[in-house]
């Protein structure tokens, strides 16, 4: 039988990890903080991939970031943390972040909507969804978080008063639902992108607010108190 290559399982130190300076996934910072509340709540999961050859990171740079900034990693402070570690010269390394980044799975939102109800609705923000997907997701269904059943059997097993009640329930639930991933929506999308007719014009930019022509990412409220 053929044998497929695996890569091997090793616990190393954080300082011998290179963030990879090409990764194609950007991570916002609310991506961020929300890896570090998933990390908080069931801890560190696995799954980064580490190549020995370069020190670089192939795939786990938000889990790597959010566990640099829960335990406030400067470069002197060094934890352990288990990879996946392979051996790739720098072209297939390369071609392995990409994929990575290109071949991730849209999920299946109605197979999630089935058993979305077995999930605390209090969590349901926490799933990393955007705010159109969850809505969608919600509207799979029309009956209340915590039940499995179809809503309509629900109505004939409990009643008129409590079919009443968890209508309320479930419009309550979707109301405080959409609340929170309008707020969302508004901080991922708050950012602008500079575009300069020429490096001239980005040159003089880049000197009227002190800033690095290698910088690539600046944060709105600085500019603004430079500007004040």
């Amino acid at each position: 039988m053929e044998k497929i290559k695996q890569s091997e399982t090793l616990v190393i130190k954080r300082s011998q990890i290179k963030l990879n300076p090409i990764n194609p996934k950007r991570h916002s910072d609310y991506a961020i903080k929300l890896q570090k509340k998933n990390l908080k709540k069931v801890g560190f999961l696995g799954g980064i991939v580490w190549n020995k050859t370069t020190g670089n990171l192939i795939d786990g740079h938000r889990r790597v970031l959010s566990m640099d900034g829960i335990l406030k990693y400067d470069g002197t402070n060094d934890y352990d943390i288990k990879v996946e570690a392979v051996e790739l010269d720098e072209k297939t390394e390369k071609e392995q972040l990409t994929y990575m980044a290109a071949g991730n799975t849209e999920p299946d939102l109605d197979l999630i909507a089935k058993y979305i109800g077995d999930i605390d609705p209090i969590d349901y923000s926490d799933l990393g969804f955007s705010d159109s997907e969850l809505r969608d997701i919600l509207a799979f269904n029309d009956y209340p978080p915590m039940i499995n059943e179809p809503f309509e059997d629900f109505i004939s097993q409990e009643g008129q008063e409590d079919a009443e009640k968890k209508k309320e329930n479930v419009k309550s639930v979707k109301e405080r639902v959409s609340r929170i991933a309008d707020e969302r929506e508004k901080q991922e999308n708050a950012y602008i992108t500079l575009s300069f007719g020429s490096y001239d014009a980005f040159s003089a930019f880049c000197d009227i607010f002190h800033v690095s022509g290698s910088e690539r990412f600046l944060k709105g409220e600085n500019v603004l108190k430079m500007i004040e």
